[in-house]
């Protein structure tokens, strides 16, 4: 077997370690049982933004090629499964919408000129550098005249009246980004859709999104034969997912038309939020679409801090039932923007681009654990640990490989057993230290 451990250069580095017959106690213990499977891996990633396409386009063509490197070569983080926004969002360099004249019923002039600036050229990087990445799109806002509140910014809500037009909106981008080389294979319905924001934000109840999802938005999928676009509600914060979830997926039409849910971590852990939407519906993909460090909320936290926030976010929720990971922005700007509201950020790369510099910030580093090791198509198996000063998680790779990943959080250094099939091998984990082991 294999082990990895980001050493303190951050270098990936790697040292070969032998199984011995099990002994009959140790004192800390990791098992795997590669027999226990569970859900099947989509995929991980990040969201391809305005904002990050924009600040990727300002830096020089050498450090251009290094960001989709670090990013989407299978070398470093093999980036699969990315998110990206339907008109605007906050991460834009403004408002803006497809189409804007509340008559042109047919969206003779819908039109995705804005994205072709800077979103596209960014996203067909990527995708030249790994063909096989999967999108998943979220809207932040219906355009200004659809809305009850006239505008696309502090909630609102999408009138009635435009339940079919503003589903025929998403039809025409996904056609649009398709005529681009570009396959968006899944949706949400809103981003956010229970937050008054600032930013570009729209407000629906958990029955209100069922209904677009059943009666508009998949009606007009399969008219425009992209029946195989999968729908996902919520796309907001944990603690009450079940409960969001429960009203979305409350009809047998629900059930058939909508395929997963998503969520965000801004609100805390919820873990058994997760394993409760995953036992009420087995059958639904948990997504989780959306997380990030706000500077609004943390000005102080370490990069060590910040990355355990994520790799201890994963290990949780994919142990719940998560079958897919987007990280929000992968690149932002030295001061966490560009963001129209200027609700600033932290994201794993900032890029200083007046002076042309990547800064790649300690998180990048823990999510690449996560990333370059767990391939799409892999199957969680069973993990059990014996003290919670660890947290650990495991899968299984379609090409038969085990990943088991190792966190420690706390203070002091841990020496362990990983035990499997009546053998094991001693490891040690370090104080605030992630490895992986390969087997």
């Amino acid at each position: 077997m294999k082990r990895y451990i980001t050493n303190e250069n951050h270098n990936l580095v790697s040292d070969t370690l032998e199984f011995q017959k099990a002994a009959d106690w140790a004192p800390v213990q990791i098992r795997l049982n590669p027999q226990m499977e569970y859900q099947k891996i989509i995929g991980l990633g990040g969201a391809l933004t305005e904002a990050s396409a924009y600040v990727w386009s300002q830096m020089s063509k050498e450090n251009q090629e290094k960001l989709i490197d670090l990013y989407f070569s299978r070398e470093n983080s093999a980036y699969n499964f990315c998110r990206l926004h339907i008109q605007s969002c906050d991460f834009a360099l403004g408002n803006y919408a497809y189409v804007d004249n509340p008559e042109d019923k047919e969206l003779k002039s819908f039109s995705i000129e804005r994205d072709k600036k800077y979103i596209i050229p960014f996203v067909k990087a990527a995708l030249a550098k790994n063909p096989d990445i999967e999108f998943l799109a979220s809207p932040w806002s219906p355009p200004a005249f659809m809305k009850t509140n006239n505008e696309m910014n502090h909630g609102g809500n999408l009138k009635k009246e435009f339940y079919q037009m503003w589903a025929d909106v998403f039809v025409k981008y996904l056609l649009a980004y398709r005529e681009e080389g570009i396959v968006i294979k899944r949706l949400t319905v809103q981003n956010e859709p229970a937050a008054v924001q600032s930013w570009d934000s729209c407000i629906y109840s958990a029955e209100e999104e069922r209904d677009f999802a059943c009666d508009y938005l998949k009606p007009a999928l399969v008219k425009a034969g992209l029946g195989d676009v999968k729908i996902n509600v919520w796309d907001h914060n944990k603690e009450i997912l079940v409960q969001r979830a429960c009203g979305s997926l409350s009809t047998d039409k629900a059930l058939a038309s909508i395929d997963g849910v998503a969520f965000h971590w801004y609100a805390g852990d919820f873990f058994e939020s997760v394993a409760e939407v995953n036992r009420l519906f087995p059958d639904k993909e948990l997504i989780f679409s959306e997380g990030c460090v706000e500077y609004s909320n943390d000005k102080t936290g370490s990069q060590t801090s910040r990355a355990e926030r994520y790799a201890h976010d994963m290990i949780g929720n994919f142990n719940n039932g998560t079958v897919g990971f987007t990280d929000w922005n992968v690149i932002l700007d030295s001061e966490g923007g560009p963001n129209h509201v200027n609700n600033l950020c932290d994201a794993p790369v900032m890029c200083d681009y007046k002076n042309d510099n990547v800064d790649i910030h300690k998180s990048y580093y823990y999510i690449r654990h996560f990333s370059q090791f767990i391939q799409k198509g892999a199957v969680r198996i069973w993990c059990g640990r014996s003290m919670d000063k660890v947290e650990s998680v495991a899968f299984k790779n379609p090409d038969g490989r085990l990943v088991c990943i190792i966190l420690n959080k706390s203070d002091v250094d841990v020496n362990l057993a990983l035990v499997m099939e009546g053998k094991q091998v001693d490891l040690s984990a370090g104080k605030h230290s992630i490895q992986t082991v390969i087997i």
